[in-house]
């Protein structure tokens, strides 16, 4: 695996190689600044596999430099793993807003940051192979209505507090290192996702997601937000929201946003679109949690809330003659 470390200080440069080379790593590559990374980056054939950066550096800090590395598109999934003595909240979330996958402070011992690039190897590699199965896979028009295909999470871009599964996860585990409490988690299904996925086009099904995440950080956005696509129409929120958020709410506030869109099919059929929106949790200790276990617990919520909408018969995406309003 191809890598580059980013610090300011010589001694971690020094330092970062030779823990990596103990846990196998040979391609390492240095920086002593963001400029400098830059420039390796930009000449990098084939691209680097993995970032680590620091954050606290003069001229251009690790979060601005992880946020350009982001606007580059063969770096726009590609892991970074930040570097800090730096472990308060507002330093925790600025870095995964940024685009970060996993967080790493300093002091760091051998055997951690080894695991740490390890675990964004077997990223690298999930993602290679998901490409490969989903280039693979019977497209949905071979798809009979009967079927129910899975798929993983769909590319979406443009969207600023959306990351990957993997670093949703990371962010949640560091606030538990820290001691940090204070998100709530919430799930979002996008209905009918067998239904789009089998009438659906690659781009459609794309647009689809993208919409909804949309509206999602639309609703959410102002209250401190991380949320990450997990597959299958499910969106998993962190949200920094200081009161516990009412689901019904957010549910009616996301799907007025939705209808607002009007989304269609290429041909111009209207894409129904309607979301289920499960009950918030807020972990009781951090330390003591999971985050496995809360992101599951959030995404059966969801589950629930949409066979108890199926149970009762009730659609909330009603759709009105043309340029009628629903109210509520």
């Amino acid at each position: 695996m191809k890598i580059l470390a980013v610090d300011d200080d010589d001694f971690i440069l020094e330092l970062v190689p030779m823990y990596l080379a103990v846990a196998g790593y040979q391609d390492v590559s240095v920086a002593a600044s963001g400029r400098a990374a830059l420039d390796l980056i930009a000449a990098a054939i084939p691209p680097y596999d993995c970032l680590l950066i620091d954050i606290n550096m003069p001229e251009m800090n690790g979060v601005e430099l992880c946020t350009r590395v982001r606007q580059i598109p063969a770096y726009r999934r590609t892991p970074i793993i930040m570097l800090t003595a730096m472990t308060e909240r507002h330093s925790v979330d600025t870095a995964f807003a940024a685009g970060a996958t996993d967080y790493v402070t300093k002091p760091f011992e051998t055997m951690e940051l080894g695991v740490r690039v390890r675990n964004a190897e077997e990223l690298v590699m999930t993602r290679l192979k998901t490409a490969d199965a989903i280039t693979s896979t019977t497209p949905a028009s071979m798809l009979t209505p009967g079927d129910k295909p899975t798929f993983s999470e769909i590319q979406i871009d443009g969207i600023k507090e959306l990351t990957d599964h993997p670093a949703l996860k990371n962010y949640l585990k560091q606030l538990s290192r820290a001691g940090l409490l204070g998100s709530q988690i919430i799930a979002v299904k996008l209905e009918n996702i067998h239904s789009i996925h089998f009438r659906a086009t690659p781009d459609e099904l794309t647009y689809a997601h993208t919409e909804v995440a949309d509206s999602i950080a639309n609703v959410l956005g102002t209250k401190g937000l991380l949320m990450a696509n997990t597959g299958n129409g499910l969106f998993v929120c962190a949200s920094n929201a200081p009161n516990l958020l009412d689901p019904i709410d957010l549910e009616a506030e996301i799907q007025c946003l939705l209808d607002d869109k009007e989304t269609t099919y290429d041909d111009g059929t209207p894409m129904d679109i309607e979301v289920s929106v499960g009950k918030p949790i807020r972990p009781a200790s951090y330390s003591a949690a999971d985050p496995d276990v809360v992101l599951d617990r959030a995404i059966a919520r969801a589950e629930s809330r949409s066979q108890e909408k199926k149970k009762s018969r009730v659609r909330l995406n009603i759709r009105l003659g043309s340029g009628q309003k629903r109210s509520w």
